[in-house]
């Protein structure tokens, strides 16, 4: 989806605010930076302070009533990003490494904490698994076999 005339409005003076502040737009560069730290990473405790009067202000919330977390968003995404794979067929378990290293995880296990299962997730896992091994499970019930 092409972003609006305001979404690339602020795109536009972002990346101009980089440059005033001669902070470099390289592939290993913070996407979110601190301009009062010359361009350096924010800290997790940075970005969640600046971004809690953002929440407040839209009056953004959890389902109970609290400001959402940094973690809350990495849950999300890391969530959204399974959901995507199942829906659109792709190998799961071979995307699992490429999405610990986006989240800047060592291994598959410190983004297993992200991975809840949710209904949607469970859904979809549910669905593929029927495809895949639906007939299998269902001729070894009526067969009387065992699983």
């Amino acid at each position: 989806m092409p972003l609006s005339i305001d979404g690339t409005r602020e795109i536009d003076e972002y990346l101009a605010a980089r440059r005033s502040q001669q902070v470099a737009i390289l592939p290993e560069s913070p996407l979110l930076w601190h301009h009062t730290r010359r361009g350096s990473a924010y800290t997790g405790t940075g970005l969640t302070n600046a971004i809690r009067p953002l929440l407040r202000g839209l009056k953004i919330r959890t389902e109970t009533g609290r400001l959402p977390r940094v973690h809350d968003f990495r849950h999300t995404f890391a969530l959204e990003a399974l959901l995507r794979w199942y829906r659109s067929g792709a190998d799961v378990q071979a995307k699992l490494p490429l999405l610990a290293t986006y989240m800047g995880h060592v291994s598959i296990a410190s983004t297993e904490y992200y991975l809840k299962l949710v209904e949607p997730l469970g859904v979809s896992a549910s669905e593929r698994f029927a495809r895949h091994c639906g007939d299998l499970v269902t001729t070894q019930i009526s067969t009387g076999g065992e699983l």
